[in-house]
C-alpha cells in the first residue's frame, strides 16, 4: 500500500514538473545552460553570504544579473551587498538570494533594478547594472548633492559617480 502511494505521488509529480515547462526547470538550476532572453527561460540560482563573508558563485555575466528574490534577513542592495563581475556574482554581509542571469526576469520583463553607488575619497567610482532606458537618482546618501552629469552619469553597463556623490539609483 505505501509503495503503490509513493509510486503515485511520483507519477503525479512526475507529470506536474513535465507539464510546467522550462521555467520551473530553470528556476530551480535544472534548465541547463541557457540564456536569458525574452525567447527563453534564463538560469536561476542561488548565492549566499555565510558567517558576513564575501562569497563568489560562478555565473554568465555577459548580459548582467538580476536580484530575483532576497531570502536573507540582511539587505541586498547592488553595489554595496551584492555584485559582479566578469565571470561571478558576489555577496557579502549575510546578503542571501536567488539571482538570474541576463536583464529579463522569467516573464521576459526588464523590471527596474536598485544600485547603490558612492564616491570614496572623492574619487570616480563605477557600479554594475544593466541599463535599457535610463537612470534617476531616487535617494541621496551623500551630504554632497548629486549632480547629473556633473557628479554623476551612466551608460549601458551602469553608473558612476564622484566628488562625494552617494545615492541609491535606480535603472531602468
Amino acid at each position: 500500500m505505501i509503495q503503490r502511494r509513493v509510486a503515485l505521488t511520483l507519477t503525479v509529480l512526475g507529470i506536474v514538473l513535465a507539464g510546467s515547462g522550462c521555467a520551473l526547470t530553470s528556476k530551480f538550476g535544472w534548465g541547463g545552460d541557457k540564456r536569458a532572453t525574452p525567447e527563453g527561460p534564463a538560469r536561476v540560482f542561488s548565492c549566499d553570504s555565510r558567517d558576513h563573508r564575501r562569497n563568489y558563485c560562478a555565473a554568465d555575466t555577459r548580459q548582467g544579473i538580476r536580484l530575483l528574490e532576497q531570502r536573507s534577513s540582511f539587505d541586498c542592495v547592488l553595489g554595496s551587498t551584492w555584485g559582479y563581475d566578469n565571470r561571478s556574482v558576489w555577496v557579502a554581509r549575510g546578503c542571501s538570494a536567488d539571482f538570474i542571469e541576463g536583464p529579463y526576469d522569467l516573464a521576459g520583463k526588464a523590471p527596474a533594478q536598485r544600485v547603490q553607488c558612492e564616491s570614496r575619497n572623492n574619487r570616480m567610482t563605477r557600479c554594475n547594472a544593466v541599463v535599457h532606458t535610463g537612470v534617476r537618482l531616487v535617494e541621496p546618501l551623500s551630504d554632497t548633492r548629486c549632480v547629473q552629469r556633473q557628479n554623476w552619469g551612466w551608460d549601458r553597463t551602469g553608473v558612476w559617480v564622484s566628488g562625494g556623490c552617494g545615492a541609491m539609483f535606480e535603472a531602468q
